[in-house]
């Protein structure tokens, strides 16, 4: 009687496509818990008022400080920028692997919707009852699922094209990015009404403050960059380009479930950073 061998996940994929979405999404993680740090304990220090005359509580407004200054500091938006590319990057390579495009932009299309959806409830929620939970916004309109849904949808179109298509969309997403960010710097770009999503981001403390946010440009270039790498490379040899180690393991398990994991974790660790808060309160 023949036995059934469960396949390995960590030996029959590429694992340094696994591996680079995992280590990305581990500093997504990083950044989300530190930036909720800052957030809560700016309540539980009292608040802005108190911060501003002095009556902030200790140690919380020592810990605010000093996540707000890595919040702040123009070293974390650069390594940002690069993350958020790279993961659009590795993206793009991974449409090699799908069986049905398509039916995969229509599934992250629905998905980008529902949370746009919920997120919206759940901001009118909070707001009507004027709930303090600890983070600024709940309402996320526009952000990477957002990016990746319709980056996905626009390489369905070219996917049996020439090459050279994806060349051309791309040096065209680059070209309306510094457009849309001299459009962002105008009076009607910096209103607090304005809203050019997936342009670029409303104002904070505006009417359309969002809680996450990511606009299709230019990262719509970097999703077709590693689609036409993927052209050339995985999609025609699908075969590992580097030597898989042991140690990787973990950080590739994240890679495969990061969708999910993305989904989960800012709700876990925001239900954990307001448990704490009714303890501190």
């Amino acid at each position: 009687m023949s036995e059934t061998v469960r396949r390995d996940p960590f030996k029959s994929r590429i694992h340094e496509i696994d591996f680079l979405r995992g280590l990305l999404m581990c500093l997504v993680i990083m950044d989300h818990l530190f930036n909720l740090f800052m957030s809560f304990n700016k309540t539980w220090c009292g608040g802005a008022d108190a911060i501003a005359n002095g009556t902030a509580k200790e140690p919380f407004l020592t810990i605010y400080h000093v996540f707000a200054f890595y919040w702040d500091n123009p070293v974390r938006m650069v390594v940002r920028w690069l993350c958020l590319g790279s993961f659009c990057f590795v993206s793009g390579i991974s449409c090699a692997f799908s069986k049905n495009n398509w039916k995969r932009a229509g599934q992250m299309i629905g998905l980008w919707f529902f949370i746009l959806v919920v997120s919206n409830i759940a901001q009118s929620i909070v707001t009507y009852n004027d709930w303090h939970l600890g983070i600024t916004s709940f309402r996320v309109d526009f952000n990477i699922i957002g990016v990746l849904a319709w980056s996905t949808l626009i390489y369905c179109f070219i996917q049996d094209k020439h090459w050279k298509w994806m060349i051309i969309l791309g040096a065209i997403a680059l070209a309306i990015h510094p457009l849309c960010v001299v459009l962002s710097w105008t009076d009607w770009g910096k209103a607090p009404t304005t809203y050019a999503i997936p342009l670029f981001s409303p104002v904070k403390g505006g009417l359309y403050q969002q809680a996450d946010f990511m606009s299709l440009f230019p990262y719509l270039a970097f999703f077709l960059g590693g689609a036409l790498l993927s052209k050339f490379t995985y999609s025609v040899e699908r075969k590992s380009y580097f030597k898989q180690h042991e140690w990787e393991r973990p950080i590739c398990f994240i890679g495969r479930h990061s969708l999910i994991i993305y989904l989960v974790h800012f709700l876990l660790l925001i239900g954990i950073f307001n448990l704490v808060g009714l303890f501190i309160k």
